[in-house]
């Protein structure tokens, strides 16, 4: 970044201009393989037809009316979402990071007099106060903890024997995507689901970068022994346009009356197109297609056979490749190579395909981490 643009986020040296499909390029016409997509808010590739479609046509009307207005687009998404839990209420806000805030101050709210919150080791769950509150990782905490809640970080299998009648609410990830990609065991997960029910604390799912079909099942909660009270989404949920969502079982009450709101959540614009993101979902199957392709991701790179690589894991479109060379190295190497993809920590490379992503751009990309690494020990 240069000029006025803040550094908060250091800089590839690249700016991606274009994209169609699994593919983007730069202002130099040169292609990449995007397994990044946007820390993985373009969930359905660049350019989906429908949802270019589904945008143009909210162009032509209102963008954003208020809250206090109805709302056709707004009641259809929530309808949408509501679904995804029994009896849902819906929030929707324009962020992940807005999502675990509405759900932190929701659960205080429906959870009075309960003093403890639980997180996990590991986790990440966003940078405002709230989310940065459940965050593990002191790198992002340790400058603003005078101004941040008590969260109580344990490892998952720790949890459900420290979970009481005085714990507020459990935030967990189905799959730790910043803290190195680690999916939850199910029996961890039905052990912390069984827990929270005992004691009435509420377990919230972060789905932030789990959901959606991304892990193989609309929600990867299912897959990994949660039975959530609470989840949050938002990568995704407009095919990489912000909006953010926290849903809740509508048997457990809501927010008191004006305690909580968005100018700009839930607006027709992007309500729109997450409709049709929706039903995109729906109709194309794209969860199977996660399951499929995750799994020849992940057969291609441990066929790689390198000394260098620890561990490869993941659940759908969702990875982690732990090597031994430092992670910010072969993401750069990768990047030379004509692949994008994130790091996950100091020694986890991350992989993000996009639904658009086809057995093709798997086996290339492989083939383009096989040579990162060995490119990479040539040098060292």
């Amino acid at each position: 970044m240069s000029g006025s643009l803040s550094s908060l986020y250091g800089g590839r040296g690249v700016a991606l201009v274009s994209g169609m499909g699994s593919r983007v390029r730069d202002s130099e016409s040169r292609e990449y393989i995007d397994f990044f997509n946007g820390h993985g808010a373009a969930l359905f590739g660049h350019s989906d037809p429908i949802l270019v479609s589904a945008l143009q046509d909210a162009a032509q009307g209102i963008w954003s009316g208020g809250a206090g207005f109805e709302s056709p687009a707004r009641a259809e998404l929530a309808d949408a979402l509501g679904a995804f839990l029994e009896g849902g209420r819906v929030f929707i806000c324009n962020s992940g990071a807005e999502a675990i805030e509405a759900a932190l101050k929701l659960a205080v709210a429906l959870r009075p007099g309960r003093d403890k919150i639980f997180a996990c080791r590991r986790a990440f769950h966003g940078r405002t106060c709230g989310a940065l509150a459940l965050t593990f990782n002191p790198k992002y905490k340790t400058p603003f903890k005078s101004i941040l809640p008590e969260v109580g970080h344990f490892k998952p299998e720790e949890l459900p024997e420290l979970i009481d009648e005085r714990t507020a609410a459990v935030f967990i990830e189905p799959v730790q995507g910043e803290g190195g990609v680690h999916p939850l065991e199910p029996v961890t997960g039905r052990a912390l689901s069984d827990a929270c029910a005992k004691s009435g604390a509420l377990l919230v799912a972060d789905e932030i970068q789990t959901g959606l079909g991304r892990c193989g099942a609309l929600l990867a909660s299912e897959l990994t022994g949660l039975a959530p009270d609470i989840v949050c989404v938002a990568k995704g949920l407009a095919g990489g346009l912000p909006i953010g969502a926290a849903i809740w079982k509508g048997a457990l009450g809501d927010f008191p009356p004006h305690t909580h709101g968005s100018t700009y959540g839930g607006n027709d614009l992007v309500a729109r197109v997450a409709v049709a993101a929706l039903k995109l979902l729906r109709e194309k199957n794209y969860a199977a297609h996660a399951v499929k392709l995750g799994e020849e991701l992940r057969a291609a790179i441990r066929a790689i056979g390198s000394p260098a690589i620890k561990e490869v894991r993941g659940l759908g479109l969702l990875n982690g490749v732990e090597i031994e060379p430092p992670s910010a190295d072969i993401v750069r190497e990768l990047q030379g190579r004509g692949l994008l993809a994130l790091q996950a920590g100091p020694r986890v490379v991350r992989f993000l395909p996009s639904f658009a992503a086809d057995s093709a751009d798997a086996a290339r990309a492989a083939e383009i981490f096989a040579g990162a690494l060995a490119a990479v020990a040539a040098a060292r």
